[in-house]
């Protein structure tokens, strides 16, 4: 009564405002666009190509010339973007078992002895054989390694034994179902999970608060990772300087900086809410602090650059201008730290340790 009697008075006198309502968006609806639009729409995507490559697969082995080899080649890289960009959600079905998708999907770098060796055997090659074995021998890093030749004769490598086909067929429909899977079961169980936190769920989201120190985290542990295991490994930053280019993710597809710049770019969709009709994204949160917002605008915009102005393909990079490396790596150590301190800080964002930390 008190309250409502001081609102009275206040819309009475002159000069008397009403209490400013603040200008951004809510965490539950950033949280719910993040998971329902951003995480969703990067994971049918990838449902998608990943169909069209296993259909590009048994095409190519039913008429092999180089067109069909290029279609499927094709594929996979378009395969590989909307799986970059959602490299930003490790959590939920990616890692959480019983599913723990993301490894069946790309254990990188390749094992070539493992494929070899399967290659060799006398074990089957059809989906549901690719469907039980482990990661050394299934996902993406197998699909391009028997897309793409270490000598350049991609064609003639995979015509060399009638089983590298089979092989290439089965682990593609291999690729195909668990990325249909990965979208279901986000779909169905986790979309929910992140996007409306509840503590019934039996999850480690029990508030928006939890799910929005989630998305703020990965966002750092995301550019930490392209800056330490996309580029600081292979350009040998833990064995004193010596390149250690077997540790190139995508190295025989020659997809090495698209596949970092895809990572950045899932950063800045949880930053932006992505290119839906009606975005909505962390950034959101900070309509009323617009300094930090064009802040981090620029360091993103800034890190994207320094991988741009890389020569590809980055093997040569490294061998050749190593320099331009570490400044990548800089740009990127740099929107690392403003949002570990300064976004973190501003939104009360518990920061937890990066899954890859001792990798």
């Amino acid at each position: 009564m008190r309250a409502s009697f001081t609102l009275a008075l206040c819309a009475l006198a002159a000069g008397c405002d009403a209490p400013a309502e603040s200008p951004n968006a809510s965490r539950a609806d950033v949280v719910r666009a993040l998971a329902e639009q951003v995480a969703e729409g990067h994971y049918a995507d990838f449902a998608a190509q990943a169909a069209t490559l296993s259909e590009r697969a048994v095409a190519l082995c039913a008429a092999p010339d180089a067109a069909t080899l290029a279609e499927a080649q094709a594929a996979w890289w378009a395969a590989k973007a909307p799986w970059a960009r959602a490299e930003v959600i490790q959590f939920g079905p990616v890692v959480e078992y019983p599913e723990r998708l993301g490894p069946k999907l790309d254990d990188w770098p390749v094992s070539a002895e493992a494929v070899e060796a399967l290659i060799a055997s006398d074990d089957a090659l059809d989906v549901a054989a690719f469907g039980l074995m482990g990661s050394a021998t299934r996902g993406l890093p197998v699909v391009e390694y028997l897309l793409w030749s270490v000598d350049g004769d991609d064609l003639g490598a995979l015509l060399a034994a009638p089983r590298r086909c089979e092989a290439l067929v089965g682990a593609s429909g291999d690729v195909a179902g668990s990325a249909a899977r990965l979208e279901q079961v986000w779909r169905e169980d986790w979309m929910l999970r992140v996007g409306r936190p509840s503590p019934d769920d039996g999850d480690a989201y029990d508030t928006v608060q939890d799910a929005l120190d989630e998305w703020v985290n990965r966002m750092a542990f995301t550019a930490e990772n392209i800056r330490g295991t996309k580029l600081g490994a292979p350009v040998g930053d833990k064995t004193g300087g010596e390149p250690q280019l077997d540790l190139l993710q995508s190295r025989l597809s020659g997809r090495s900086l698209t596949d970092a710049r895809d990572a950045l770019a899932g950063v800045q969709d949880v930053w932006t809410g992505g290119d839906g009709d009606a975005p909505l994204g962390v950034r959101d949160l900070l309509r009323d602090d617009p300094t930090l917002s064009a802040q981090i605008d620029a360091l993103l915009a800034a890190s994207d650059a320094r991988l741009a102005e890389l020569p590809e393909p980055l093997e040569d990079t490294i061998l050749l201008q190593p320099e331009l490396v570490v400044r990548a790596q800089d740009a990127l150590l740099a929107l690392q730290v403003a949002v570990q301190v300064d976004l973190a800080q501003r939104l009360s964002v518990t920061i937890t340790f990066n899954d890859n930390d001792g990798d």
